[in-house]
């Protein structure tokens, strides 16, 4: 999805971003709003801080008409940075996104996609079950729970296989988040994918094979190379 901004929102857009970029120089090398909620409650947030922060909700109230509504455009904000592999750019938007609306799932929905790409998994895995709890809207929610489903096989691979008792206690839990998310709709195909591609990490070839059925029959190209690995365990059963 493109963002497009009036130019108002333009404006606003480079204001607050300056506004953020000029409040977060960290002596630790990392800056503060590169860390989910701005590292709290862990990080006490300072008096001028708070006061920026407030100004920062009401320039963005003022400009999109609600806290929530604000929210969201800074999610989508932070969806294109990490589209573009930007991450620190993607945390920050979805720090702002969490600070105009803490109720709001989409920022911690995007907090545990980019904590994922940096391999910190057990970060990553609260700020994914944060946003299960929050999502009220079913569509999203089983975009929520398929990310959970990739999230937990992802960080078992990331266990050494000589801890096969972790390996698979991470790998049942994706498995258990992918049923749930097909439950919810069987016809969201891209999902099917997902957990097929988890299963062959899993050595699970026959059932990784009923996975690639059910996204082909939902419409979805399963690409080659993933074939060609999946064959290698066990041929097509067609």
């Amino acid at each position: 999805m493109r963002i497009l901004f009036s130019p108002k929102k333009f404006c606003l857009f480079i204001v607050l971003t300056a506004i953020s970029f000029s409040v977060a120089a960290q002596t630790d090398k990392r800056r503060i709003d590169n860390f989910p909620m701005y590292g709290q409650p862990d990080i006490e947030r300072s008096e001028h801080l708070k006061i920026l922060d407030e100004h920062f909700i009401a320039t963005a109230v003022k400009t999109y008409g609600s806290r929530a509504k604000a929210s969201r455009e800074w999610y989508a904000q932070g969806e294109e940075f990490l589209r573009q592999n930007n991450l620190d750019f993607a945390m920050r938007r979805y720090n702002q996104s969490w600070l105009l609306d803490p109720n709001n799932h989409q920022p911690y929905w995007g907090f545990g996609r980019v904590l994922l790409r940096r391999k910190e998994c057990d970060s990553a895995l609260q700020q994914f079950a944060k946003a299960r709890e929050l999502v009220n809207d079913k569509f999203q929610r089983v975009a929520v729970m398929s990310d959970s489903g990739v999230a937990y096989g992802f960080c078992a691979t990331l266990i050494p296989h000589e801890n096969p008792k972790e390996r698979n206690k991470y790998f049942e839990r994706a498995n258990l988040q992918f049923a749930e998310t097909m439950r919810l709709d069987p016809g969201y195909a891209v999902a099917w994918y997902r957990w097929a591609q988890v299963l062959l990490e899993q050595k699970k070839a026959k059932e990784a094979w009923e996975k690639v059925r059910r996204a082909q029959a939902a419409g979805y190209t399963v690409p080659e190379d993933f074939l060609v690995r999946l064959r290698q365990l066990m041929p097509d059963p067609k």
